[in-house]
């Protein structure tokens, strides 16, 4: 699952006949991953897997709030759908916080500074990290399992959105540029391309609130986001001149 979104979102402009290049936040073609990116990222989703396992493992033996049956009424649909917030809720929080610990110096030197090898994000940096962040990036999701009741549907689904969104952010490519002012609160591909960029600033994964809330949004943050979407919009109208 993850190894599918990381050719997807590495290749995706070949997939889309080269009507993606316009949508780079940076330079005129995507980032070729390091051979040290591919490495890692091969090592953590071996990580990814294992956990996976301990997990069946866990629902298996009973010691999870993780269930199987599919609801029979209207309200049990909408408690599935409320897990599913809930789950991402509860990694949103444990995201930032986690990333900030990983961001003290001495744990920085060790294991984080792994990841921040990738100054040119690409869809391989996504997970090129020290195996030890990779228990800390998968271990949200036992978490979850053990929080409260959770259909393993609902699991298996916020699972695969945290890897999604995990390899969007690091892919090179803001694909929405003109979202509404009201969904500015929802965090773009630009913020953590940002935060690769400047090591101290950008610590969120879903929401930009944590990050305003905290002072460590990057400062040009907006100002950046409203340049690069005026940027990728003239990308595009030219390139759809030259077609006509």
């Amino acid at each position: 699952m993850a190894l599918a979104l990381i050719l997807y979102f590495q290749l995706i402009d070949v997939f889309f006949g080269g009507k993606k290049k316009s949508f780079l936040i940076e330079g005129e073609s995507p980032v070729n991953p390091k051979s040290s990116e591919v490495r890692y990222t091969l090592l953590n989703l071996l990580v990814f897997a294992l956990f996976g396992w301990l997990v069946a493992f866990w629902i298996y033996n009973g010691t999870s709030q993780v269930y199987a049956e599919w609801p029979t009424s209207i309200m049990g649909y909408v408690y599935l759908l409320a897990t599913f917030f809930a789950a991402l809720a509860v990694h949103d929080i444990y995201f930032y916080w986690t990333h900030r610990l990983l961001h003290y110096r001495p744990i920085f030197k060790y294991v984080h500074a792994w990841h921040h090898e990738s100054y040119k994000v690409n869809a391989w940096s996504a997970f090129s990290f020290h195996p030890l962040e990779g228990v800390f990036q998968i271990g949200v999701v036992p978490i979850v399992a053990w929080l409260f009741p959770i259909h393993e549907g609902v699991l298996m689904v916020f699972t695969f959105f945290l890897l999604f969104i995990s390899v969007y952010g690091h892919c090179g490519y803001e694909l929405r540029p003109n979202k509404l002012n009201v969904f500015r609160v929802f965090n773009t591909s630009l913020h953590h391309f940002q935060h690769h960029k400047h090591v101290h600033y950008n610590f969120g994964i879903y929401l930009n609130v944590w990050d305003k809330w905290f002072k460590t949004d990057y400062p040009k943050y907006d100002a950046a986001f409203d340049e690069l979407s005026q940027r990728i919009n003239e990308k595009r109208t030219n390139a759809s001149s030259r077609v006509e």
